[in-house]
């Protein structure tokens, strides 16, 4: 049986994110650790070294010549702690006087009277630190070179011994920071409470933004983020409810005449009364099957197409075949339908369906009030970066006055006399009002009739 995911955690993965730097931190700071307490450690023993020398200086000095060491300063030189004590004692003129190990002469060679020379040397495979410095000899022309030197042992143990003591309290330091970052962020979560009971507290349909005033502003862009999905539930609602009413306006008439008919069929069952009363539900029900298809396609409409899915849609084409399509519509109600414009190559960006449906509604439009006789005429016109898509007719027209609330629901023009759900052109104007374009109505030529044109941006060419 598989277990379902663990929930993330916020402190969790801030405590995961940080504990890692934390232990770089942690080494990093061990090994600058080590090298400053070295470097203090060789300040020191280096400080040490040079009065080392300065005390072999002196005990030359006041020993009874200078050609060589009595016992009692050879007994204190060679004296051995943890670590061993290296000199020579060296005339220029004379060679060695005195050494338990052979030192190398400094280069340069120091004044005499110059403080002690420190200098890292390799004597005998050992790395040592030396402490040079020069007194004249009994011989006013020669020059005595004292050196003492030692290993880098004692120096090494001591950085480490800081080290060892250090780290632990590092490491102390840094679980004390943690445990203030855990504490800190579950204190800090708290101010997410008001927000969360903000929502706890709202009614099923409040879609209203959220009180921003207590919300911290790291939190800010997610609850722009809830303010604009609530915004889209909200306007999503609003569809609904405008398509419920839409529907209960629309099928209302149809579903009480079908009724009424049924009613009537049933009370006059004579063949003559019940075929009147099926032809009838026929038109009464073609009628509703329409007014639902158009109220499907306005919430479609209405909804809006995801934009990231549109495609390339050449509108030429769409027009030509859908011309094709309604000829025998055409011919049926005695119009003249006809097509012009390029046959292909009329890109625009959209959806195809929603395309067509515009299509579909403006030529029914067109048919319907061109009359018999009439002439509807589709056309495509590819100008630099729009393409205009153009259907008029030749009927009675739509008074002037009409045209900006042409494209409202339910609306139509007071001299109209044909049967419509009034839908037909509001299914168009959301179509374009998607596609970035906008439905402009005119005469038709020679002043006649009515011609709604759309302009659309041209899609770009690969």
């Amino acid at each position: 049986m598989n277990r379902a995911p663990r929930p993330a955690s916020l402190r969790r993965r801030l405590l995961t994110i940080l504990v890692a730097p934390m232990a770089f931190a942690w080494l990093g700071s061990g090994v600058l650790i080590y090298v400053l307490a070295l470097h203090y450690a060789n300040i020191s023993y280096d400080r040490s070294l040079a009065d080392g020398a300065r005390a072999l200086e002196r005990l030359i000095r006041s020993d009874s010549g200078h050609e060589e060491l009595s016992p009692q300063v050879r007994i204190l030189m060679e004296y051995e702690s943890a670590e061993p004590t290296y000199y020579a004692v060296r005339s220029l003129r004379h060679g060695v006087l005195a050494a338990n190990l052979e030192l190398p002469v400094p280069t340069p060679v120091p004044a005499i009277g110059a403080p002690p020379r420190l200098d890292s040397i390799v004597a005998d495979g050992r790395s040592l630190r030396i402490a040079s410095l020069a007194l004249s000899g009994e011989d006013s022309s020669d020059t005595i070179i004292v050196s003492v030197a030692e290993t880098l042992g004692e120096r090494h143990a001591l950085a480490r011994e800081i080290l060892v003591g250090t780290l632990p309290i590092v490491l102390l330091l840094i679980a004390f920071v943690l445990v203030l970052v855990w504490f800190g962020v579950t204190r800090g979560l708290r101010l997410l409470d008001p927000l969360v009971d903000q929502l706890a507290r709202r009614r099923a349909r409040d879609l209203s933004p959220l009180d921003q005033r207590e919300v911290p502003i790291e939190i800010r862009p997610l609850t722009h983020t809830i303010d604009a999905l609530l915004a889209r539930l909200r306007e999503l609602l609003e569809l609904q409810e405008r398509f419920i009413a839409d529907a209960a306006h629309q099928l209302r008439t149809p579903l009480a005449g079908l009724r009424l008919q049924a009613e009537r069929a049933l009370g006059d069952p004579h063949p003559e009364s019940v075929r009147d009363a099926l032809e009838h539900v026929e038109r009464l029900s073609a009628g509703a099957g329409r007014a639902a298809g158009q109220l499907l396609a306005l919430a479609r409409a209405q909804t809006g197409e995801n934009r990231t899915e549109w495609s390339t849609v050449d509108l030429a084409r769409l027009a030509r075949e859908h011309v094709a399509e309604r000829v025998p519509d055409a011919l049926a109600a005695r119009v003249d339908l006809g097509y012009e414009g390029p046959l292909h190559g009329a890109d625009v960006a959209g959806d195809a369906i929603m395309l067509r449906e515009a299509l579909v509604n403006l030529v029914d439009n067109a048919i319907t009030y061109a009359g018999e006789g009439g002439a509807v005429t589709v056309s495509i016109e590819c100008e630099l970066r729009t393409v205009v898509l153009a259907v008029e007719d030749s009927g009675a027209g739509v008074a002037e006055e009409w045209w900006p609330r042409l494209g409202e629901r339910f609306f139509r023009p007071p001299e109209s006399r044909r049967e419509g759900s009034g839908l037909g052109l509001a299914i168009v104007r959301r179509i374009a009002d998607s596609h970035g374009a906008a439905v402009i109505y005119g005469r038709g030529r020679d002043g006649r009739g009515l011609r709604a044109t759309i302009r659309f941006a041209a899609a770009p060419r690969g």
